[in-house]
């Protein structure tokens, strides 16, 4: 066995009860040589953006400070290789800013990248559309307002123009990043003037890791083409960890119409996947939502659309962001962030 997978299965063993969301994991792991150069290598500020109905969103810009290392350079010394909107993970019942910080600095410090970390609304107290509203909202806030957010005149600087934008998420996240892509494709296309400065963005990729893409937990909640393909929701898909009870609360919480389950405003394998950006996907060998992803990347290359996939054999839903001290973590970021320089190139 992979030394790297038998010691997170020691871990497992050792930690049955995992934590989502751990207050103390971050600020470990931050003191340790790798987590303190993510910690020391990257700026974070905070600021919001505003909603549709007026509420203010709060997010957390991540910024690299240059190193002789990695450089900042797009095949231009000294530019950032371009700017994410990250949506975190937690089922849209739980999560916040702080849950996936070390991935964020990770994809800051490491692609060189400007990272913008959206706190979106949580169900059940805001049910949907609010949750993906927010994500939208935020996205096109972002993607009109990018100096305003930036107001220091270095950073500004260091943008190229048109200013590379990767969507990314977490599970829940990722369900989000999917939809945003569909509606900015159909919004903001590749590349529109966006902002009273006259700054250009081109969306040049979406990178999900382990998303959701579908209700499957009802046959006939899956699209046709793919119920022969999404099996992992079924109970005799052994081994997965993610929990399907659970994971049948963040859907009742987030409450979407039954009428609406099969609409691509709320789950995005329902959408039209023609004319995506490239796609980058982690997924998750156990794991209940594995064939979300499964599907979602064959829907995307069905309709020509560029897609690269990684996929953990023997891991469950999301593993890395329990302990980012294990090897297979480490990987995982590290994936993520070769995945994050393929969709800038």
């Amino acid at each position: 066995m992979n030394p790297a997978l038998s010691a997170w299965l020691e871990y497992r063993k050792n930690n049955p009860k995992l934590l989502h969301d751990d207050p103390h994991r971050d600020i470990h792991f931050l003191s340790t040589p790798t987590g303190k150069r993510l910690e020391t290598g990257v700026v974070v500020s905070p600021a919001t953006v505003p909603a549709r109905d007026g509420f203010r969103i709060p997010i957390r810009i991540y910024t690299p400070t240059p190193t002789a290392e990695e450089g900042c350079g797009n095949g231009r010394s000294g530019y950032y290789r371009g700017v994410v909107i990250f949506y975190h993970s937690g089922g849209f019942t739980s999560g916040d800013l702080e849950t996936e910080d070390v991935s964020c600095r990770y994809m800051s410090l490491y692609a060189q990248t400007i990272v913008i970390s959206i706190d979106y609304r949580l169900s059940p107290t805001h049910s949907y559309p609010v949750p993906i509203n927010d994500g939208i909202d935020a996205f096109e806030y972002i993607a009109q307002n990018l100096s305003a957010l930036l107001p220091d005149p270095d950073i500004r600087s260091r943008i190229q123009i048109p200013a590379k934008l990767v969507l990314c998420g977490t599970s829940s996240g990722g369900h989000l990043a999917a939809i945003v892509s569909q509606h900015a494709r159909n919004g903001l296309g590749k590349e529109e003037s966006a902002g009273a400065a006259g700054e250009t963005v081109s969306l040049v990729g979406v990178l999900l890791r382990a998303p959701v893409t579908v209700e499957a937990r009802v046959e006939a909640l899956i699209p046709e083409r793919f119920r022969g393909v999404h099996v992992s929701w079924e109970a005799r898909y052994e081994g997965a960890e993610g929990n399907r009870e659970s994971m049948g609360y963040n859907h009742d919480s987030l409450a979407v119409p039954a009428a609406e389950k099969t609409s691509p405003a709320a789950f995005p394998l329902w959408g039209d996947l023609g004319g995506l950006p490239r796609t980058y996907i982690q997924i998750c060998e156990l794991d209940i939502l594995c064939d979300d992803a499964v599907c979602y990347a064959q829907g995307l290359k069905e309709t020509g659309v560029e897609v690269r996939e990684r996929f953990y054999e023997g891991l469950p839903h999301i593993f890395w962001i329990y302990n980012h001290e294990l090897a297979v973590s480490k990987t995982a970021q590290e994936d993520c962030v070769k995945g994050l320089r393929w969709l800038l190139e």
